[in-house]
C-alpha cells in the first residue's frame, strides 16, 4: 500500500510544531500560576520563555514560507462552488448527500 500525504512537509512540520509549543506553553503556564507542579516554578518559566520565543520564530517562519511560495492564496476565499457548499451544510449533510467538492475529506 502506497502512502498518500495530503499536506507538504513543512505543513506538518508547522502544525505538529506549533502543538507541541503551545502543549508546552500551556502545562507551564498553570505551573506558573500554581494550579500543577511538576517541573517547579524557575525551570518552568525558563522552559515557558524558550517555548515562547521558539513559537514567535515558527510564525514568522511559517509567515515567510507562505509569502515565498505563494502558499497565501490557499486562505483566500473564493465564489467558486459557495452555492453548492452552502446547500451541502444546509441541508444535503442530514440528506446523506455526496460532497460537493471532489477532494474534500
Amino acid at each position: 500500500m502506497k502512502k498518500v500525504y495530503l499536506y507538504k512537509k513543512f505543513e506538518r512540520f508547522w502544525h505538529w510544531s506549533q502543538t507541541l509549543l503551545i502543549l508546552t506553553l500551556v502545562f507551564t503556564g498553570f505551573e506558573i500560576h500554581g494550579t500543577t507542579n511538576w517541573l517547579g516554578y524557575e525551570s518552568s518559566v525558563r522552559v515557558h520563555n524558550i517555548a515562547a520565543w521558539a513559537f514567535l520564530i515558527l510564525i514568522v517562519f511559517a509567515i515567510f514560507w507562505h509569502i515565498t511560495t505563494d502558499e497565501w492564496q490557499q486562505y483566500m476565499p473564493t465564489l467558486k462552488n459557495m452555492r453548492a457548499q452552502l446547500d451541502y451544510y444546509l441541508t444535503g449533510i442530514f440528506n446523506n448527500a455526496p460532497h460537493p467538492v471532489k477532494n474534500a475529506l
